[in-house]
Protein backbone atom coordinates (compact mmCIF):
# COMPACT_ATOMS: atom_id res chain seq x y z
CA UNK A 1 0.00 0.00 0.00
CA UNK A 2 3.01 2.46 -1.45
CA UNK A 3 -0.12 4.73 -2.09
CA UNK A 4 -1.31 5.27 0.95
CA UNK A 5 2.23 6.48 2.35
CA UNK A 6 2.40 8.73 -0.66
CA UNK A 7 -1.51 10.37 0.28
CA UNK A 8 -0.27 10.53 4.26
CA UNK A 9 2.99 12.87 3.52
CA UNK A 10 1.40 14.69 0.32
CA UNK A 11 -1.29 16.00 2.99
CA UNK A 12 1.09 15.99 5.42
CA UNK A 13 -0.48 13.68 8.02
CA UNK A 14 2.11 11.43 10.69
CA UNK A 15 1.39 8.16 10.93
CA UNK A 16 1.02 8.67 14.90
CA UNK A 17 -1.67 11.34 13.58
CA UNK A 18 -3.44 9.21 11.19
CA UNK A 19 -3.58 6.05 13.67
CA UNK A 20 -4.65 8.34 16.15
CA UNK A 21 -8.00 9.18 14.05
CA UNK A 22 -8.59 5.82 12.96
CA UNK A 23 -8.40 4.47 16.41
CA UNK A 24 -5.31 2.02 15.29
CA UNK A 25 -1.86 1.77 16.45
CA UNK A 26 1.12 3.62 14.74
CA UNK A 27 2.80 0.05 13.71
CA UNK A 28 -0.43 -1.16 12.16
CA UNK A 29 -0.47 1.98 9.65
CA UNK A 30 3.62 1.35 9.10
CA UNK A 31 3.07 -2.22 8.66
CA UNK A 32 0.25 -1.15 5.66
CA UNK A 33 2.17 1.19 4.07
CA UNK A 34 5.33 -1.53 3.57
CA UNK A 35 2.88 -4.21 2.57
CA UNK A 36 3.17 -6.24 5.59
CA UNK A 37 -0.53 -6.62 6.27
CA UNK A 38 -3.68 -5.13 4.33
CA UNK A 39 -6.31 -3.06 6.16
CA UNK A 40 -9.90 -4.88 7.61
CA UNK A 41 -12.80 -3.82 5.19
CA UNK A 42 -13.58 -1.07 7.85
CA UNK A 43 -10.13 0.23 8.25
CA UNK A 44 -9.74 0.36 4.46
CA UNK A 45 -13.23 2.50 4.41
CA UNK A 46 -11.96 4.82 7.07
CA UNK A 47 -8.90 5.55 5.40
CA UNK A 48 -10.10 6.33 2.28
CA UNK A 49 -13.22 8.35 3.95
CA UNK A 50 -10.24 10.46 5.78
CA UNK A 51 -8.33 10.60 2.62
CA UNK A 52 -11.19 11.74 0.47
CA UNK A 53 -10.11 8.93 -2.14
CA UNK A 54 -10.51 5.40 -3.44
CA UNK A 55 -10.48 2.21 -1.80
CA UNK A 56 -8.49 0.82 -5.56
CA UNK A 57 -6.00 3.82 -4.88
CA UNK A 58 -5.12 2.96 -1.61
CA UNK A 59 -4.58 -0.41 -2.32
CA UNK A 60 -2.49 0.13 -5.93
CA UNK A 61 -4.80 -0.42 -7.77
CA UNK A 62 -5.04 2.93 -9.73
CA UNK A 63 -3.08 5.49 -9.36
CA UNK A 64 -5.56 8.07 -9.59
CA UNK A 65 -6.79 8.65 -5.96
CA UNK A 66 -10.12 10.64 -6.85
CA UNK A 67 -12.91 8.29 -5.87
CA UNK A 68 -16.11 7.16 -8.51
CA UNK A 69 -18.99 9.32 -8.08
CA UNK A 70 -21.12 7.62 -6.08
CA UNK A 71 -24.20 5.54 -7.92
CA UNK A 72 -27.70 7.16 -7.48
CA UNK A 73 -30.96 5.21 -6.88
CA UNK A 74 -31.70 4.38 -9.64
CA UNK A 75 -28.27 2.45 -10.19
CA UNK A 76 -28.78 0.93 -7.47
CA UNK A 77 -32.07 -0.31 -8.17
CA UNK A 78 -30.79 -1.88 -11.79
CA UNK A 79 -27.50 -3.13 -10.26
CA UNK A 80 -29.69 -5.23 -8.03
CA UNK A 81 -31.87 -6.14 -11.04
CA UNK A 82 -29.14 -7.32 -12.53
CA UNK A 83 -27.89 -9.73 -9.78
CA UNK A 84 -31.18 -11.23 -9.60
CA UNK A 85 -31.17 -11.82 -13.01
CA UNK A 86 -27.55 -13.48 -13.10
CA UNK A 87 -28.72 -16.19 -10.77
CA UNK A 88 -31.82 -16.98 -13.01
CA UNK A 89 -31.62 -20.46 -15.28
CA UNK A 90 -31.59 -20.31 -18.74
CA UNK A 91 -35.41 -20.69 -18.92
CA UNK A 92 -36.17 -17.77 -16.67
CA UNK A 93 -33.70 -15.17 -18.63
CA UNK A 94 -36.01 -15.68 -21.81
CA UNK A 95 -39.30 -14.99 -19.80
CA UNK A 96 -37.78 -12.41 -18.15
CA UNK A 97 -36.09 -10.65 -21.25
CA UNK A 98 -39.63 -11.42 -22.94
CA UNK A 99 -41.66 -10.05 -19.84
CA UNK A 100 -39.16 -6.82 -20.57
CA UNK A 101 -39.79 -6.30 -24.01
CA UNK A 102 -43.94 -6.47 -23.68
CA UNK A 103 -43.49 -3.94 -20.91
CA UNK A 104 -40.93 -1.59 -23.32
CA UNK A 105 -44.00 -2.27 -26.21
CA UNK A 106 -46.79 -2.00 -23.85
CA UNK A 107 -45.23 1.60 -22.85
CA UNK A 108 -44.73 2.98 -26.13
CA UNK A 109 -40.66 3.07 -25.81
CA UNK A 110 -38.59 2.73 -28.61
CA UNK A 111 -35.16 1.04 -28.20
Amino acid sequence: MSNLKKIREKNNITQIRLSIDLEVSQELISQYEVGKTLPTITNLSKLADFFHCSTDYLLNRTDNPTPVNMLNENDIEIANIIDKYIFLNNESKKEFINFLDYLVYKNGISH
